[in-house]
């Protein structure tokens, strides 16, 4: 069954994550079949879940997936939740964690630990600390460094060797960040990169939060239309915003 769904790009990416510990983690070079590009904390994280029989663990991830994608897309307009709903197909079916980091987007700014997920898989999309930093919200951006910092020493203290090898697989393939991976949806990273950040600060420091979901999605390492879920957090996290800014003008009689 696996080589079935693989072979249809069914569960694609998740299969990846549930082979991850069935051989040499980090032997599969980037954009090849179970290639795993995350850190060890991420495999260490999903650990219990990988000990399912493939088809289980399959069935499991893109409810999950599915749940989250519709329940960001009911934040929006009625007119707009099927379109927003479908939108997230793709990210379903192959089984990517970009609806995992729509969630960090959505609830990062409460709960500045989150961002410790994106850091430890996809690292680019890892923006809050930088939006705390260009706002001057101090105390969010320690919480964010000290959970990154704990959990990752945490997961070095388990398996070290695990971490060489991930540095030494990120090192080998960091010249991929030269040029286009995955399809040409987006220019190279290395030319995304100072243009976002520019964009995320000016965003910060004016309250458009907006920018936040729109700059974690233009800085996915591998340029694809998956990651366009991130921008689902859209709706939930405007509206949010609004009622935080309502709630700040009461509270000083504005």
């Amino acid at each position: 069954m696996a080589l079935v769904a693989s072979d249809l790009g069914l569960g694609v990416d998740s299969h990846a994550y549930w082979a991850a510990w069935r051989g040499e983690m980090y032997d599969h070079a980037p954009a090849t079949r179970d290639a795993f590009l995350y850190s060890p904390a991420f495999a260490q994280a999903i650990w219990p879940l990988a000990q399912l029989p493939w088809p289980v663990f399959a069935v499991v991830w893109g409810l999950a997936a599915t749940a989250t994608v519709t329940w960001l897309a009911t934040g929006a307009r009625r007119a707009w939740v099927v379109p927003l709903s479908l939108l997230g197909t793709l990210e379903v079916l192959t089984g990517n964690v970009n609806w995992v980091l729509a969630l960090v987007a959505l609830l990062g700014l409460r709960h500045p630990g989150l961002w410790t997920i994106a850091l430890l898989t996809k690292v680019t999309p890892a923006l809050g600390p930088i939006w705390f930093l260009a706002r001057g919200e101090w105390r969010s951006l320690g919480r964010s460094v000290t959970w990154a910092v704990a959990v990752t020493a945490v997961s070095i203290a388990l398996a070290p060797e695990l971490w060489r090898a991930w540095w030494e697989f990120l090192s080998l393939h960091a010249a991929s960040t030269g040029g286009t991976v995955g399809s040409d949806f987006l220019p190279p990273l290395a030319i995304r990169l100072p243009v976002v950040l520019a964009f995320l600060v000016w965003g910060a420091r004016t309250d458009r939060v907006w920018t936040l979901p729109v700059s974690m999605t233009l800085m996915s390492p591998v340029s694809g239309i998956g990651q366009i879920v991130v921008l689902l957090a859209l709706p939930r996290l405007v509206r949010t915003s609004h009622a935080d800014e309502s709630s700040r003008r009461q509270a000083v009689g504005i």
